[in-house]
């Protein structure tokens, strides 16, 4: 926890480092991706998939790559998107380079979470952490059905990482986070 809150506040630091790489192999791999209407996340469909996907993984599912367990990224993703809509306060992570540049290529160009990215540090999972699976996922479709419904502004925080961002920003960050995580239990 020390080394986390020793480079939160820097700008450059070891995590943000090591994703530069992961980003520029997503850059090069994005003319060949599906583009992601943010306002889709909104619509019935998607939470109904969502949902059938999410009760789909089990405690036993295996990571395709990475550390977390199945609880851990259900946690994980409880942070992600309930400190979105209220459910969880993080701590401001950003800066003008976060909200402008970063938002843009994370955000607004790449259409696929790179695999590797290391920011914003609060939504890091320590594998030594455990969560109940359960009530994560209970958490999660809850946290889910009420995302699914937040059409306005005013229906979302600012990310700690990337500050204000529109309903179809959100939809599409929330959209490629959400697939990146099932597609790494294979779900």
């Amino acid at each position: 926890m020390l080394k986390r809150s020793l480079y939160t506040n820097k700008i450059i630091n070891p995590y943000l480092l090591k994703s530069i790489w992961p980003i520029i192999k997503a850059i090069f791999k994005e003319p060949f991706n599906r583009r992601i209407n943010g306002n889709d996340f909104f619509l019935p469909v998607t939470l109904l998939t969502l949902t059938k996907r999410i009760n789909a993984l089990t405690p036993q599912s295996q990571h395709q790559w990475g550390t977390m367990q199945p609880a851990q990224m259900l946690h994980h993703l409880n942070l992600a998107t309930g400190s979105a809509i209220g459910f969880f306060d993080l701590p401001n992570e950003s800066y003008f380079l976060s909200r402008t540049v970063f938002k843009w290529l994370t955000v607004d160009f790449l259409s696929e979470q790179p695999k590797g990215l290391l920011i914003p540090l609060n939504f890091k999972i320590d594998t030594s952490e455990h969560f109940d699976f359960k009530q994560e996922k209970e958490l999660l479709l809850e946290i889910l059905e009420i995302a699914c419904e937040g059409r306005y502004v005013k229906d979302w925080g600012p990310h700690p990482y990337f500050g204000i961002m529109n309903k179809n920003e959100w939809g599409r960050l929330l959209t490629m986070h959400i697939e990146y995580h099932l597609k790494q239990f294979n779900v």
